[in-house]
């Protein structure tokens, strides 16, 4: 006879390997499917997001290599006059003195540090002395040495909530450039201060560059080739293209007014108004493309769009769409 509790057993063990078997089935066809899914979603709505910002940025790259729309200043790369021995001597006098705090400028330890080193290693240097009296030092040359100087250790502080490290270094060069000049009249001093803070704030194409891929999160190797593919180092091709953009507008505009798709305005007389501003804001860009200095011996030399006037808008929704505009003659002729 069978023992009664081996049968007992043996059922058991059957029960325990049908559950591990349903704990070990893999999942249904359903739930894989939908994960997969999301994650090709999650992955596709990156790409678009990466496009765009590489669209951005590129139009970005555009405006800051060929700033044809912007009023720059004209005077921040002035010759500067070279320091003398006893002007050499003086400003190490200056800094020392507010090292000793026989000064009325308030530092902090960090900005006390920056200038003791800066003392001690630069303008103490030999190196400085024979600058000097060779005749190829300059105010500027002290100045930019001390930035460089300086933005490595700026860089190096923590953050501090609603104060940013630009916003410091500023302040530090600010205060760097009263230092170097001394005692004077405290309003003009703080006209001295203003107006070397505004100065920091002006960032070069560099800078700039590096502050938009930060924000943009664009890397360097991606930087170098869509500047070489969008031939930004070229003046010349710059304009070209702005030139051809303009071109477009103003083509588009003019589709516009014969082919009398407007936007839906209000009333009838604004529909010639929007053409209007069309043309205008196209003629203001035109005008400020060409007070932009070309290149002598250019590879691109194209003819200059002429402008157009607000009276032959109407006139154009009225003509024959065989007809051939001004720019396509313009363009028909450059081929030949």
């Amino acid at each position: 006879m069978l023992d009664p509790s081996s049968s007992e057993e043996e059922s058991d063990e059957i029960v325990e390997e049908e559950s591990s078997k349903e704990v070990l089935a893999p999942p249904s066809p359903s739930v894989v499917s939908e994960k997969e899914k999301e994650e090709l979603e999650r992955l596709q709505k990156e790409e678009e997001e990466r496009k765009k910002k590489l669209q951005l940025y590129v139009f970005v790259m555009r405006c800051i290599a060929y700033p044809f729309n912007a009023k720059q200043p004209t005077d921040m790369a002035r010759r500067q006059q070279k320091i003398s021995k006893q002007q050499l001597q003086t400003v190490k006098d200056r800094f020392q003195a507010f090292l000793n705090g026989e000064t009325q400028i308030v530092a902090d330890e960090a900005f006390m540090n920056a200038v003791q080193s800066y003392f001690e290693v630069f303008l103490k240097s030999d190196r400085v002395a024979r600058m000097v009296q060779s005749g190829g030092f300059s105010a500027n040359d002290s100045r930019e040495v001390f930035k460089k100087h300086i933005e490595k250790r700026v860089r190096s502080l923590p953050e501090i909530d609603g104060l940013s490290k630009e916003t410091v270094l500023s302040s530090w060069m600010a205060k760097f450039d009263a230092i170097y000049r001394g005692e004077e009249d405290p309003r003009k001093a703080q006209a001295r201060m203003t107006a070397s803070a505004a100065s920091e704030l002006i960032l070069s194409k560099e800078q700039l560059y590096e502050m938009f891929q930060n924000i943009l999160g664009i890397k360097k190797f991606e930087h170098q080739l869509l500047y070489n593919a969008c031939q930004l180092d070229n003046p010349d091709e710059q304009a070209a293209q702005i030139r051809r953009e303009l071109d477009g507008r103003l083509q588009m505009a003019d589709q516009i007014a014969k082919e009398r798709k407007f936007p839906k305005f209000v009333s009838k007389e604004m529909e010639n108004m929007f053409i209007e501003e069309l043309k205008s804001s196209v003629n203001l860009l035109m005008a400020n493309l060409e007070s932009m200095p070309v290149s002598k011996g250019g590879e691109f030399k194209l003819q200059k769009l002429k402008r157009s006037h607000n009276t032959s808008i109407i006139d154009m929704g009225e003509e024959n769409e065989n007809q051939l505009s001004k720019s396509d003659v313009v363009l028909s002729f450059s081929l030949e």
